[in-house]
């Protein structure tokens, strides 16, 4: 007796591939939406606010989805209302927290613009308005033409001052490497080839121009390491390299 055989069609696995990508796909995004929901916020780092006042900046709230927090959004938003926060990292934590980190500015120095005066950190950026008793222990800078400044943004001068501004941010970058800034004070930028400042607060530097800031820096400190803190005269920097101290 013949075998009968069976008239029909195989399905291909080919067929099935891309409905079970789709439906995983669905899965998962169901799973993300419904789970993954904030029920933590925590702030680590910082003191000057406190941490309810940076989760309110950040606009992030319990009930948001975990995976769809737009951290960079957040992090501009507390950078532009809390102007001691230069940094700001997000953190999820699976399953429900959120972790925000700041890291804040310290006040460096100080610029006047129209009897005003603005708290700047070691970068530039302007932190707060201030009296003149809230310049005392910051580097007292004079010289440079400040245009509006703006509490958490970046100091911003005229265009006839930017050259100023870029040898005025290195040199901070270089007192701040070698940690001396308490030790300096009345610093003048005003002629860009004749910087001037007050060191352990009897010492004239006569920094010169702009330029090798960090090498000045250096020479300045290795020059003045023998002698004793209560040294006054003058340091001169701008001869070619050469340092020349004068005692009096």
């Amino acid at each position: 007796m013949a075998n009968k055989r069976k008239n029909g069609t195989r399905r291909s696995p080919m067929i099935y591939t891309p409905l079970a990508a789709v439906l995983v796909l669905i899965i998962i995004i169901f799973g993300v939406s419904v789970f993954f929901r904030v029920t933590t916020i925590e702030v680590a780092g910082g003191s000057r606010y406190t941490a309810d006042e940076i989760i309110a900046a950040s606009g992030i709230q319990a009930g948001d989805n975990l995976f769809l927090i737009d951290s960079d959004a957040a992090a501009r938003r507390i950078t532009a209302s809390k102007p001691y926060v230069s940094k700001v990292q997000i953190e999820r934590r699976i399953p429900d927290a959120a972790i925000i980190r700041v890291t804040e500015s310290v006040a460096f120095a100080v610029v006047s613009e129209g009897g005003d005066y603005w708290k700047l950190d070691a970068a530039g950026r302007v932190l707060e308005h201030t009296d003149f008793s809230g310049t005392v222990g910051l580097i007292r800078v004079s010289g440079l033409n400040a245009l509006n400044p703006r509490e958490g943004a970046p100091l911003e001068v005229a265009e006839a001052y930017k050259t100023q501004l870029g040898f005025l941010l290195d040199i901070f970058k270089a007192i701040e490497g070698e940690g001396i800034s308490r030790d300096v004070s009345n610093l003048d930028i005003t002629n860009i080839s004749s910087i001037t400042f007050v060191y352990r607060g009897a010492i004239d530097v006569r920094f010169g121009g702009g330029e090798n800031a960090a090498f000045k820096i250096k020479q300045l400190i290795t020059a003045l390491a023998d002698k004793p803190e209560d040294f006054k005269g003058q340091v001169l920097l701008d001869r070619d390299d050469r340092v020349s101290i004068i005692e009096r």
